[in-house]
């Protein structure tokens, strides 16, 4: 499952990307576009985009009418959530 790295502000979200993605020019042409220079954003790490959140997960971000939630290829979620890693079974 990919993971995404978001970029958020007061309350906006400025760039959702792969983990593995250039953050630093999605920042540049986000924040030129929107607030200028000096931005304190906030960058978090390893968020899996999904429309329902499931127990254990810490929901990092929640689509609003001001934010489009949305994958690398265009698809919009609701949620951006830090999920609980699922405990491995042993074989017997």
């Amino acid at each position: 499952m990919p993971t995404y790295t978001l970029a958020i502000a007061d309350g906006v979200l400025f760039a959702c990307l792969p983990d593995e993605g250039d953050l630093a020019s999605a920042i540049t042409e986000a924040t030129a576009m929107s607030y200028g220079a000096g931005l304190a954003l906030d960058i978090v790490r390893g968020t899996v985009l999904t429309d329902a959140a499931a127990p254990g997960d810490k929901i990092v971000w929640r689509e609003s009418s001001d934010s489009e939630l949305l994958d690398e290829d265009g698809r919009r979620f609701r949620f951006a959530v830090h999920r609980r890693a699922e405990p491995q079974r042993r074989a017997a």
